[in-house]
């Protein structure tokens, strides 16, 4: 069953976890602020509800993610590849597709198809795969839904979980600057503010407590800055990171100063990662669908902000990408 708003999808999502006694929530590999605030949320909801909870990452949290005090209840599935028994119920937090959740999907994919299934989402790429769905694709985030929907329960959020929502609505919309922010995201910010949620704690974790090796991964990947007619790319190489001595987060924010350059449609950073694989991450300006093109490639996202993990070299990405951004934006 797919939903599409909280008014239809609240009672039967809450049934689903009251009829479940140990509860595994998980949610998309290379986790954001959205995704681990969401796991993190849920999970202290759900054990408010006197449930077990189990929560999983499949890959490293983000270093924003440990603002929150339950980060560290949050296993890594990469560094530990279990999952336990007695689970009853899985819920994908903040995935566009059950794929997403790598290296969980391909390892242990009895495990998934033996347990019913749960999905919350934003992403206009999901068509509902759980056999319970709640898709909103008009919300800025999945905690923005994860918030209506504890209010559709009459579960108010404490502190530690209002702050875990709003880190999720800060990291999805920039700091309320993307095209999906509207007077409702608005509204549910100033609601986990009333709550407790500490905001001035997030932007100061998010946006003035920069580690010095990212500000040198910055400065060498803007010497590699090309503007191509609407395409603004660049890349962050393996040398680069070495001699920055950066870890892998700095791409991120090599992504979201590029795409703060005006006079483009498309942005693209081609990240080269130590198993030789390329990371690619796409912005663009309302309108031109980014989203398609990370699809195309086997990746996922939104239709202004998506990626994709590429199996191929350097050279082989930057070619295959900047034909199909070309195409896209003609």
């Amino acid at each position: 069953m797919l939903y599409r708003s909280i008014e239809l999808a609240a009672e039967p999502l809450l049934a689903a976890c009251r009829a479940a006694n140990h509860i595994l929530l998980t949610t998309h590999i290379n986790p954001d602020g959205d995704a681990i605030g969401s796991v993190v949320a849920l999970g202290r909801t759900l054990r408010q509800m006197g449930k077990q909870v189990t929560m999983v990452a499949p890959t490293a949290l983000p270093q924003v993610g440990f603002i929150l005090a339950d980060a560290p209840d949050v296993q890594v599935y990469a560094s530990n590849p279990t999952l336990p028994a007695s689970v009853d119920l899985i819920i994908l937090l903040d995935t566009g597709n059950v794929s997403r959740i790598e290296p969980i999907h391909s390892q242990q994919e009895d495990y998934l198809e033996a347990r019913p299934m749960m999905i919350i989402d934003h992403h206009a790429t999901n068509d509902g795969e759980a056999g319970v769905n709640l898709v909103m694709t008009e919300a800025a985030s999945t905690c923005e839904i994860l918030a209506l929907l504890f209010t559709a329960w009459n579960m108010p959020p404490d502190p530690e979980t209002a702050t875990a929502l709003m880190l999720g609505l800060i990291t999805d919309t920039q700091s309320f600057q993307t095209a999906h922010t509207s007077p409702r995201t608005l509204h549910v910010a100033g609601d986990l503010l009333a709550c407790g949620g500490r905001l001035n704690e997030i932007v100061r974790a998010m946006l003035f407590n920069k580690p010095f090796e990212h500000a040198r991964a910055l400065g060498l990947s803007m010497d590699s800055l090309h503007r191509e007619g609407p395409i603004i790319w660049t890349e962050f190489t393996q040398a680069m990171q070495q001699a920055s001595g950066a870890d892998d987060e700095a791409s991120d924010e090599i992504t979201a100063y590029i795409n703060r350059i005006g006079g483009a449609k498309a942005y693209v950073l081609f990240k080269e990662r130590r198993d030789g694989t390329v990371k690619i991450s796409l912005r663009s300006i309302p309108g031109i669908d980014v989203g398609s093109v990370a699809q195309s490639l086997g990746g996922g996202g939104h239709r202004e902000a998506a990626g994709a993990t590429l199996q191929m070299s350097l050279a082989e990405a930057r070619k295959i990408v900047l034909e199909r951004l070309h195409a896209l934006v003609g």
